[in-house]
């Protein structure tokens, strides 16, 4: 017996200790605080500024700007539910002039004090542990729980063989797209995986009792998956599992008792529960979703049919410059060689494939007797589907009927790795199956495995070829070699039935590549306006009026919101209208401003016959230039208006604004709500406050 097979039997002997240690561990990294979160970039820059952190920034690896989605948007977002008062609400009145619906935040969300936070387990920590371990408990449980409940899926596959159904399933999670998406992607398929076994449970159950229990966990977490809120993901993951959950049924089904009272009071039990905490929430957030619904960017996004990768053959295959893309980063002239949505780590991160053996062994599989073979089968057509939607597109009413009418070729390959996670699987389920071949047999089959490994290993070398020259910071003669080496060796061992080997060889080259991409750091125990700050923020009955950030980017807008300050701009989920329609918005440039939206204002002088302000949007970014002596700046809403640099200069010379103070080159504003006194304010009357560096010293851990 080889060590893979030692240690696959052993695995399979110690099954319930594997998933305990898998639980331990995560609550060992929660209790330490530990992060991936690239939070200390809040601390970094001008911005820091502004508040107070207790918890050392210090890092094990680099911070990703390019992660801005996590560390400036739901990191921002989690910490303006803690700091506002009272905690946790429903419409967070600290974001825009409206308020921000929490409830709308997709992936693992932010914690909200309503019955459907039930269904968000990866908020549950803020409202019972301190922040740096409910921040730490946000960041790994995806990872933790797709994990766990892909594993016991894949047992589902592979009941003799725990050991392999785990190495596979750490395959999957260790995949550099996970780390490229601060592990994201993993959170849909968890929520997947474990309704894949609750509905197994389900099939199972003898009595009354253990159906409504199964039942309710199916709706729980049927909510679980459905407040993702991320179509492309939970749309193409939850075809796959549904097929794969569908043939391994179809599979067993004269093994399993049939469908009577347990099984229908479980269905009802996970309607009632589902029904339930989706309804608390879209009682809370249904005009939410209806202004998001109606937005360019992204409501506009549901008429996908496929097909939308043009010009771009080395896509697919990506995953193979995993190794020099995570670790060197892309060259600084990227953008100009591919398209720019495609110029950053994230977006190029993916899985690293095999199709050659994975297709030809499937194909082959299929044909003959399998113990799974409507599960193969559902697999195989699954992913027909998803080539024919990549490569050729559907059409638009089956787009809309299967909701594929919301995915986007760009966010294809999470399932299309989970496919091919599942095949692997299958596979090892057929050679378990397969009598021994013959020698002469096997001399064939020597043959063909190592023709697939050479063109497998040669898909990286075209890989290469494929993409523009210059596109990566480092891509030299041995990351290539070792790809292909990497490559090559596992679609040999897969060609010749040694799905362990490798799965295993997978999984190393995940982890060497995705491993030290997101930063080791402990979370902030906690974060405030900082008392230099708080002093200008304030008026003069100790409130807090809402602050209008004029600068390029919402970094400082969000990080005044993370500290309870409320704010006119930032990053907004949807428009508010009560902002535009104050500031006098024509019709006409609605389209600019209905957007999912970083939305800035900037100093910029305009043509004195034209409007004090203009508006620019595209994408998930609204621009506004604002002319600083003619702007009404008070039209926003805005109490207070902060700036540094070029823009504060040009709002001294307002007539519409009188200077509060300035701290570490920020410089706050009041708009006059009279006549404004155009001179500066005497020294007694302003508070001028110039601190150089981090004025707030950082604690000790």
């Amino acid at each position: 017996m080889t060590r893979a097979a030692n240690l696959d039997a052993w695995v399979q002997g110690h099954a319930a200790q594997v998933g305990t240690l898998i639980w331990v561990v995560f609550a060992l990294l929660v209790a330490a605080g530990v992060t991936g979160s690239s939070w200390p970039l809040l601390a970094q820059g001008p911005e820091a500024a502004l508040v107070q952190w207790r918890g050392s920034p210090a890092a094990l690896g680099t911070p990703r700007f390019i992660r801005a989605d996590e560390w400036g948007i739901l990191v921002t977002n989690a910490l303006a539910q803690v700091n506002h008062v009272p905690r946790f609400p429903v419409v967070n009145t600290l974001l825009g002039p409206e308020g921000q619906n929490m409830g709308v935040i997709g992936m693992t969300g932010t914690p909200v004090t309503q019955w459907a936070a039930l269904a968000r387990p990866a908020t549950w920590a803020y409202f019972f542990l301190p922040l740096r371990q409910a921040m730490a408990w946000q960041w790994h449980l995806p990872l933790f729980a797709c994990l766990f409940f892909l594993w016991q899926a894949l047992r589902l596959l592979l009941p003799a063989r725990a050991g392999l159904a785990l190495v596979l399933a750490a395959s999957f999670c260790a995949a550099p797209y996970a780390a490229g998406w601060s592990q994201w992607p993993l959170y849909p398929v968890a929520f997947g995986a474990a309704l894949w076994l609750t509905l197994a449970r389900l099939t199972q159950a003898r009595h009354w009792r253990a159906g409504a229990a199964w039942g309710a966990a199916m709706g729980a977490l049927l909510a679980g998956w459905a407040l993702v809120l991320y179509p492309p993901w939970q749309i193409s993951t939850g075809w796959c599992l549904a097929l794969l959950a569908l043939g391994w049924l179809a599979d067993g089904r004269h093994a399993r008792p049939g469908w009577h009272a347990p099984q229908w009071l479980g269905l009802l039990a996970a309607l009632t529960v589902a029904g339930t905490l989706l309804g608390s929430w879209w009682l809370d957030t249904a005009d939410a979703v209806a202004r998001m619904a109606a937005t360019v960017y992204p409501g506009g996004r549901d008429a996908q049919t496929g097909a939308d990768i043009a010009g771009a053959p080395w896509w697919l295959l990506r995953g193979y410059l995993n190794g020099a893309l995570l670790h060197g980063g892309l060259a600084p002239d990227a953008a100009a060689l591919v398209p720019a949505m495609y110029a950053n780590e994230s977006e190029m991160s993916a899985f690293i494939l095999l199709p050659l053996p994975l297709l030809l062994l499937a194909a082959w599989q299929a044909t003959r007797a399998h113990p799974l073979r409507w599960t193969l089968r559902a697999c195989l057509a699954f992913v027909a589907f998803w080539l024919v939607f990549r490569f050729v597109g559907i059409a638009p009413w089956l787009a809309r009927a299967t909701l594929w009418s919301r995915v986007t070729g760009v966010r294809l390959d999470l399932s299309l790795g989970l496919a091919c996670t599942a095949l692997l699987a299958l596979l090892a389920a057929g050679w378990a199956a397969r009598t021994a071949a013959s020698a002469s047999a096997g001399r064939v089959q020597a043959g063909v495995a190592m023709a697939v490994a050479l063109a497998s290993a040669g898909l990286v070398a075209l890989e290469f070829a494929w993409l523009p020259a210059g596109v990566l910071q480092t891509d030299g003669a041995g990351t290539r070699l070792a790809m292909a080496l990497g490559v090559g060796a596992s679609a040999w061992w897969l060609m010749r039935g040694r799905v362990g080997a490798a799965a295993a060889l997978l999984l190393a080259l995940g982890l060497s590549a995705g491993l030290a991409f997101n930063p080791w750091s402990r979370a902030p125990r906690s974060m405030a306006l900082a008392p230099e700050v708080a002093a200008l923020a304030a008026d003069a009955n100790g409130q807090v009026p809402r602050t209008l950030v004029l600068s390029a980017d919402a970094k400082a807008a969000v990080t005044l919101a993370a500290a309870g300050v409320p704010v006119v701009n930032g990053v907004l989920y949807y428009p508010q209208p009560v902002l535009w329609q104050g500031m006098g918005l024509t019709p006409q440039d609605w389209p600019a401003v209905n957007r999912y939206q970083h939305l800035s204002f900037v100093a910029t002088p305009l043509p004195a016959n034209g409007p004090p302000w203009r508006v620019a949007g595209e994408l998930d970014r609204v621009r506004v230039s604002v002319d600083a002596l003619r702007f009404d700046f008070a039209s926003t809403g805005a109490g207070r208006v902060l700036a540094r640099g070029e823009d504060a200069r040009r709002l001294r010379e307002s007539p519409r604004l009188h200077e509060l103070g300035e701290v570490d080159g920020w410089v706050w504003f009041a708009p006059c709500t009279g006549p404004c006194i155009p001179s500066p304010p005497a020294a007694d009357q302003k508070m001028r406050l110039k601190v150089s560096g981090q004025f707030a010293p950082w604690k000790a851990f």
